[in-house]
């Protein structure tokens, strides 16, 4: 690698710099549990599972270009979930309780509390500050994810904050990283913006495909390694590894 700085550094989301603090049925099963309504864990966890990729595929983005909705793609979501998950286990709710349940699990996932920062991540963020280079998200997510950010006290490491929903376009497109490009004066040389996240097809390979360097963050470094032998060099344990790496070379360097 060349030693040169990076003039545009951005960063996933959803599994690079926030984990979930729990599964997603755990929190499903919580919310239940809160409204007096008992089920199965497992039940919740498969008709998640099946309910995201029937969703995903039906209505991509959030349901933006299908005239869904963010707001009713997602409750539609909880919707379906719970439903399927009732009827499996022959239990009955009235409309109104579900409403109830389905709001509930709307404000949970709204305001950044089912998120946890990954270990680190305060740590590089304040190095990359330092260093005076602008950062910025790119994420598949809807509009709240600006919330969430500002919830965790983040808002001002980032120069902005870019969802799928409101670019139009979901990673892995090249637009959204070619909108991310626009906030930078200089991107004669693409190789000099680097994206950071935790998905291979998403991340990785994406931001390449744009003309961006790319690292992953990813705690199954040795297995992914495995089945990509590319990354080698470009993967990190956690984000305490990635800082390490830059702060080594004593520059922030580009591939």
């Amino acid at each position: 690698m060349e030693c040169r700085l990076y003039k545009l550094i951005t960063f996933d989301i959803t599994g690079t710099i926030f984990k979930y603090r729990t599964s997603p049925a755990e929190e499903y099963w919580t919310v239940l549990l809160k409204h007096g309504v008992q089920v199965k864990k497992p039940i919740i966890k498969d008709l998640i599972n099946k309910n995201m990729y029937e969703m995903t595929k039906k209505h991509p983005n959030f349901g933006l270009k299908t005239g869904l909705g963010w707001e009713n793609y997602w409750k539609s979501f909880a919707h379906n979930v719970i439903s399927d998950t009732l009827c499996k286990q022959n239990i009955f709710i009235h409309n109104k309780k579900l409403t109830n349940i389905i709001d509930d699990l709307m404000q949970t996932y709204s305001t950044g509390d089912t998120f946890v920062l990954q270990n680190g991540v305060i740590s590089l963020l304040q190095y990359l500050k330092s260093k005076q280079i602008p950062l910025g998200i790119i994420s598949n997510y809807d509009p709240r994810i600006k919330d969430i950010i500002k919830n965790h006290r983040l808002e001002n490491y980032f120069s902005f904050i870019l969802s799928s929903y409101e670019v139009g376009f979901a990673k892995p497109s090249v637009e959204i990283f070619q909108k991310a490009e626009s906030f930078v004066k200089d991107y004669s040389d693409k190789k000099l913006f680097l994206h950071v996240g935790d998905s291979y097809t998403l991340d990785y390979v994406a931001a390449k495909n744009a003309g961006w360097s790319a690292f992953l963050v990813h705690t199954d470094k040795q297995n992914i390694t495995q089945q990509n032998p590319e990354l080698d060099n470009f993967i990190f344990d956690d984000f305490t590894a990635l800082k390490r790496f830059f702060t080594s070379t004593n520059s922030v360097c580009h591939q």
